[in-house]
């Protein structure tokens, strides 16, 4: 086929199909547009119905203005973190949209009742049932009705297997000639490492200036698995996975102010957990061992007990582990034995956030079998992170190497916003006991 001509998709599965369709609005148009109008038809439906409908009057115009106008703000909000949100990989799911926008609205509520600002209830319920239907609905389209069309340019030797779930309307195809016409790709995914063509070269720049994503393969493999290739590390690779230097500050503060605020619940639930915890079986209410940490300083980690007294802490815990009492299952399954780590935040030997940190005989092990795991380090150990929202518990050195990768890519992109994506996570982990042991 000569240059000019319409190019041809050939699929892996080898049918054929022409790149050429009508223009259709972008998706990020779509995104602004739907976002309008739910915004307008959530705050406009919820102010007549309340107003005119349920416990209000006419002349209480202006407690129905100042919930529309709380509404509205939420709604905002909702929307700006939902966009910041699903830029991350393995989120694009429509129980993490639907608990933003219940948040928001919460908080807003909050803020409110916090000022003392007459508001009414109904209304601001009815507005978050509107659009988390409208925006459940919105995205359910766009992902079974409007499926992407990855068009994949020649060099690029394999793709990644994607998450099973999350990109169900996602269809890849191999680029057999540079088309002509008007391009109607979701995105092109290209190697920059290989030769390409001169033409393939224009094809390129061509998309970009008519506004169509082009990913350089390695950057779309992290994208959409979440991780950082370990055995594939370049020089360029380190610098990319060097944190910010300003948000560690930002993040400490915050860790900090969570631990004050959350601190007399933590320890009420702990006293709780200690007397069961003695109740059952003798020996110490705290499990105390030396972890390593930022920079790969050691410190000592504090946790509820679960398994007998006087049982080997180096060693890993295995599925169905006999040293495991009763009530320490129970605690293991609901994260419960790690409550007492507050203590190793307010001390800065822990984030909230972060790589979880390794028992120092584990993390000596993982440092002679696993390429650059001691560049882990270079950010402060979690209570949650994103290895283990995605991973759970591992020991083995393949699993290992995969939880290096979740970490780098969590080095990578370190910001407030990844951070909210694994507080979510970790909450869904958490009611699904998600690798527990």
């Amino acid at each position: 086929m000569s240059v000019g001509q319409p190019a041809i998709w050939k699929a892996p599965a080898a049918h054929e199909r022409s790149v050429l369709r009508p223009r259709r609005i972008p998706r990020p148009a779509q995104y602004v547009l739907y976002s309008a109008f739910g915004t307008l038809v959530a705050v406009i439906v919820s102010t007549l119905f309340v107003l005119y409908g349920i416990g209000m009057s006419r002349r209480d115009g202006d407690v129905a203005l100042t919930t529309a106008s709380a509404s509205l703000l939420a709604i905002l909000i909702g929307f700006v973190v939902t966009r910041r949100l699903l830029t991350y990989p393995l989120l694009r799911t429509y129980t993490y949209v639907a608990m933003t926008f219940v948040s928001t609205f919460i908080l807003v509520a909050i803020g409110l009742k916090f000022l003392r600002i007459e508001f009414s209830s109904p209304q601001h319920f009815l507005a978050m049932v509107v659009i988390v239907a409208l925006v459940e609905f919105f995205f359910y389209i766009n992902r079974h009705a409007t499926p992407l069309h990855m068009a994949i340019v020649p060099g690029v030797a394999s793709l990644p297997a994607l998450p099973k779930g999350v990109f169900r309307s996602v269809a890849f195809y191999r680029l057999a000639a540079v088309p002509g016409g008007h391009l109607d790709y979701s995105g092109v995914i290209a190697d920059f490492g290989s030769d390409l063509a001169p033409e393939w070269e224009h094809f390129l720049a061509h998309a970009a200036l008519q506004g169509i994503p082009v990913y350089h393969v390695k950057h779309f493999s992290e994208s959409v698995t979440g991780r950082v290739a370990v055995d594939h590390l370049r020089e360029n690779t380190f610098g990319a996975v060097i944190p910010a230097l300003i948000y560690p500050q930002f993040k400490r503060a915050l860790d900090l102010l969570g631990a004050l605020l959350v601190f007399p619940v933590v320890a009420v639930v702990i006293g709780i957990c200690g007397l069961l915890i003695k109740l059952e079986t003798p020996g110490p209410i705290f499990f105390r061992q030396s972890r390593t940490g930022l920079g790969g300083r050691p410190f000592t980690i504090l946790k509820l007990r679960t398994m007998i007294a006087n049982h080997n802490g180096d060693d890993y815990t295995l599925p169905e582990d006999k040293r495991i009492t009763r009530v320490g299952r129970i605690l293991r399954q609901y994260r419960l034995d790690e409550l007492p780590q507050i203590i190793n935040i307010l001390r800065g030997d822990m984030s909230w956030i972060g790589p979880r940190p390794e028992a120092i005989a584990l993390a000596e092990w993982y440092e002679r079998e696993v390429p650059f795991y001691v560049y882990r380090h270079i950010v402060r150990p979690g209570l949650s992170g994103w290895a283990q929202v995605h991973q759970g518990n591992v020991a083995a050195v393949d699993a290992a190497r995969l939880k290096l990768e979740y970490d780098f890519f969590y080095i990578k992109h370190y910001s407030f916003w990844l951070d909210v994506v694994i507080v979510i996570k970790t909450l869904r982990t958490i009611l699904t006991r998600f690798g527990s042991r």
